[in-house]
């Protein structure tokens, strides 16, 4: 039994927004592969790189790089003079490496605001979004399920290809 204030009274609900826009790059975030795999045929735009293959080097991805500080700057935030990149262990089954290499600690892009207009009552009304990072990262590939009766088939085009992460304050 509760006493006093019900479960909704004593909570409030703090909610962020996480959103990933894929970069408009014509190669992956560490390879050159071409990130124009739609209609292709499944897993024919990989390298050993984008597979995770051992021995395989990343290079990162200068466009990729300039179009977030380019965002940031847009945004008004603030970037630190260094970045790291770190891995994200976890399991997909398109995910080819085991882990997916991305930015926690150091993100390329940190703070800023988005403002936009939205309609309240009718009259058009001013919001700003404050933003806690914008960071890099790579893409997973994609499961098929429609084509394979009981399986899954595993198209490996689209991992590597460059993410921005924007995370909103709540």
């Amino acid at each position: 039994m509760i006493v006093g204030a019900s479960v909704l009274e004593r909570y409030e609900a703090v909610i962020g927004i996480e959103v990933h826009t894929q970069l408009s790059t014509a190669s992956k975030m560490f390879c050159s592969c071409s990130t124009a795999y739609d209609g292709a045929a499944p897993n024919t735009h990989c390298c050993p790189v984008c597979l995770g293959l051992p021995g395989a080097l990343p290079v990162i991805n200068r466009r990729a790089v300039e179009h977030v500080l380019a965002m940031g700057i847009a945004i008004e935030a603030t970037s630190p003079a260094a970045t790291r990149w770190d891995r994200k262990n976890y399991f997909y089954p398109d995910l080819p490496k085991g882990y997916q290499i991305s930015q926690f600690d150091i993100p390329v892009v940190q703070g800023g605001t988005i403002s936009f207009v939205v309609e309240k009552d009718g009259k058009p009304e001013m919001k700003t979004v404050q933003l806690t990072r914008a960071h890099l990262e790579e893409d997973a590939g994609k499961s098929l399920h429609e084509d394979y009766h009981g399986m899954t088939g595993i198209d490996l085009n689209r991992a590597g290809t460059p993410l921005l992460e924007i995370v909103s304050e709540p």
